[in-house]
């Protein structure tokens, strides 16, 4: 048979415990939380400078390949990018010629709302609003350039065109410039 006393012992968690650990879990959220939105928005802007560098090595390519001029336009102020291709003299011929078709190729592409297109630099200087477009030319060359990307934590990447080969790199900018 049991006892009195074994029977008033209680297994279980009081109120008190229970609070005092909902407390320090929320504590730790409060930590937590901010560092994971912050990381999200640095992985959106390094995608999304990726995307624009992978869309301008494709303008390129596409350019040598169908031996006709592409032109990525950079909407700063819409925040979006647009690739297109011209047409070609054959093209604008058959068009004349009563053809309706038009065989351009365009491809958009909106930035995530946190990351913006901050500039873009060229030989005539630099842009922070309205449309920047660099051409990329059948020969593999292109009209070069810069574009800046940055974030709503001030983070930023820059992708660069060269003007002579058209290859396009991709890197992140230090605070300290």
């Amino acid at each position: 048979m049991e006892n009195k006393d074994e029977r008033s012992i209680q297994s279980g968690f009081t109120l008190i415990e229970l609070l005092v650990v909902l407390v320090i879990i929320s504590i730790m959220a409060a930590f937590v939380v901010p560092r994971i939105a912050g990381s999200m928005s640095n992985t959106n802007l390094r995608t999304a400078s990726k995307k624009i560098a992978a869309s301008l090595r494709y303008a390129r390519s596409q350019a040598i390949s169908e031996s006709r001029t592409y032109v990525a336009l950079f909407d700063l102020d819409k925040n979006r990018v647009i690739i297109r291709g011209d047409q070609t003299a054959q093209e604008e011929e058959e068009k004349d010629d009563g053809g309706d078709r038009d065989s351009r190729q365009t491809k958009q592409y909106e930035l995530p709302e946190e990351v913006r297109l901050e500039k873009g630099i060229s030989v005539d200087g630099e842009i922070d609003s309205g449309l920047f477009q660099i051409i990329f030319f059948s020969t593999g060359g292109s009209s070069g350039g810069e574009l800046v990307l940055s974030n709503d934590r001030g983070n930023r990447y820059e992708v660069k065109i060269d003007f002579i080969t058209g290859t396009v790199r991709l890197g992140e900018v230090n605070a300290e410039r």
